[in-house]
């Protein structure tokens, strides 16, 4: 507003007109003919007509639903409840007396929180969670879970991610007491196993009595837990890392107990091995109509494909298997043959909704594949080049050749086969998304191999100057993007685009122009913040190369005039 005198009259006439209120240094207006209504009053509803503010008028049931979900992820979520009491009187009326909203307790908050939380939450279900890496009571880690365990029979989900000297703060707990109305138990430590015999000895839970009967997901990440005398059952996730006191009988008799099971993931278990002694009845099989994702990983060849081969997971959406030496030497399709051609039926149906396949080759041991509802990922191989291949001809002759004749989405990482990997797609499929991606920060060394990259998709391949590395790309993604990549990948967009406006009758495939470019920061996302700075000069150099393809920078479109929010 200017500064001039009848704009300072004007707004003098409207602060002494009678409809305004004054309270200290603040005016408001009142609409002439209604009563005044304070919008912090306790109860909204007694509101007048037209005076309900819009937040107000939201039911006390959807408001609480939004609260809830507003704290469920929070890492402090007293601190996050005691803010929005300071909203007005009827969210301070709401969020004090529901004694649910205030069950979350994070060690991240301290104790000070701890004990106003416990409080507040009065008799309501608990939900604790103490990561020590963001913990601030380490010191005093004893007395945050002396605290939590005088309420344990509250508890619903106890999250726990430790370094092992300090499970005895805990285990003090556990090891004698059973929450009788948990739902919820991770339990992470710092023991991974490597077949020695330095393990730590295994904590028995609850002085060897049978776990609650209402324990549903189970996630113990390499600690010492004896799980036998647990005798899980009825479970709806199960995630094991690292176990060691966990025989395949065992196994078999919780999945075999456990008709609910939607997540079962295993991981670096070398232990476990195929029992013949087991005496498994002919096509003896377990059910499991809900499992939908299997993650087999660094586990023996042998007792992967005995649990696949026991499983019928109808509907199975995500399979991951291989890991370190468990498939060195074995051809990917012998491996596939032995644990998945039984579930053949159900892999066609999976990839019957594929419009596209995605391939994912970040490091130079790994590769991944994606065909509609199936993911299939190998880990820790040798010429993993080789093993993507006869995964690829083992996929098209069990679920159809025409996986061929699908566009691919290929993301691709700075391994030193990357070129190789270029080469076999180039003259086999049509790659129509390309995705340039460092998962593990810029260094020098992957700076390096990005640009060789680069410089392979900006000019035609070496051995025919009549070609092109992936023609039909048409979406370009990359997080190379920084001062020494920058330039390479405007001469990349501008090469390619310059070829295909110089194609002429009768020429090679020359390479699609882009029609989206997505780009980002290279940054390592756990040790340097993302959302850098926008280099301004270099996206409206990338938007007049793109000549009319859709840029966009951090997930947000860009034009000439910036980014759309």
């Amino acid at each position: 507003m200017s500064d001039s005198a009848p704009e300072r009259l004007r707004l003098q006439s409207v602060l002494e007109s009678p409809h305004a209120q004054r309270e200290g240094n603040i005016v408001s207006l009142k609409p002439v003919g209604l009563p005044a209504y304070n919008p912090r009053d306790t109860d909204p509803r007694s509101a007048p007509e037209g005076h309900l503010p819009p937040i107000h008028r939201i039911p006390y049931e959807t408001l609480l639903h939004i609260i809830h979900i507003y704290v469920r992820d929070s890492n402090y979520p007293v601190r996050d409840l005691s803010t929005l009491t300071l909203v007005c009187q009827h969210w301070r009326a709401i969020v004090e007396d529901t004694s649910s909203l205030w069950g979350r307790i994070d060690a991240s908050e301290g104790l000070v929180a701890l004990r106003k939380g416990l409080r507040m939450a009065k008799d309501a279900a608990l939900h604790i969670t103490y990561i020590q890496e963001r913990s601030k009571v380490d010191q005093s880690a004893f007395a945050f879970f002396k605290t939590i365990g005088e309420r344990i029979g509250q508890w619903r989900s106890l999250v726990v991610d430790a370094y092992i000297f300090l499970v005895e703060d805990y285990w003090a707990i556990l090891k004698t007491t059973i929450p009788p109305r948990l739902e919820k138990l991770h339990l992470s430590g710092d023991c991974v196993y490597y077949g020695g015999t330095s393990f730590p000895e295994s904590r028995i839970l609850f002085g060897g009595a049978v776990a609650p009967p209402g324990l549903k997901d189970v996630r113990l990440t390499m600690i010492p837990i004896a799980v036998t005398p647990l005798k899980l059952a009825c479970l709806k996730s199960l995630r094991l890392d690292s176990i060691h006191e966990l025989s395949t009988s065992e196994l078999l008799r919780i999945l075999g107990d456990s008709p609910a099971l939607e997540t079962l993931a295993l991981t670096f278990m070398p232990h476990l091995v195929s029992d013949t002694a087991l005496s498994l009845p002919p096509r003896w099989t377990i059910r499991l109509p809900s499992l939908s994702q299997i993650s087999l990983v660094h586990l023996p060849v042998p007792f992967t494909n005995l649990v696949l081969s026991v499983l019928e997971a109808p509907c199975l959406q995500k399979l991951r298997v291989g890991g370190g030496n468990t498939v060195e030497g074995i051809p990917s399709s012998q491996l596939l043959d032995e644990v998945l051609v039984h579930l053949v039926p159900t892999l066609k149906s999976l990839a019957s909704t594929a419009s596209a396949i995605g391939v994912t080759v970040i490091r130079e041991s790994d590769y991944k594949i994606v065909v509609g509802g199936l993911e299939i990922e190998v880990d820790g191989v040798d010429s993993a080049l080789l093993h993507f291949q006869d995964s690829f001809e083992w996929l098209c002759k069990h679920l159809g050749g025409n996986l061929k004749n699908l566009p691919f989405h290929l993301r691709i990482g700075t391994c030193k086969s990357s070129l190789a990997y270029l080469e076999w797609f180039t003259s086999r499929v049509a790659v129509t998304e390309l995705s340039l991606w460092c998962s593990n920060g810029m260094t020098w060394e992957f700076e390096e191999r990005t640009e060789e990259i680069e410089l392979l998709l900006s000019h035609p391949i070496p051995s025919s100057s009549a070609s092109w590395f992936l023609p039909d790309t048409e979406v370009l993604i990359s997080n190379w993007v920084g001062e020494r990549s920058n330039p390479e990948i405007l001469e990349m967009i501008k090469r390619r685009h310059s070829a295909n406006r110089e194609q002429r009758e009768g020429g090679s495939r020359v390479p699609k122009k882009f029609k989206e470019i997505r780009l980002s920061c290279g940054k390592d996302p756990v040790h340097e913040p993302l959302g850098p700075s926008v280099d301004l000069e270099f996206l409206k150099a990338v938007e007049t190369a793109g000549e009319g393809a859709d840029v966009y920078w951090e997930g947000k479109k860009w034009t000439s005039v910036g980014l759309e929010q």
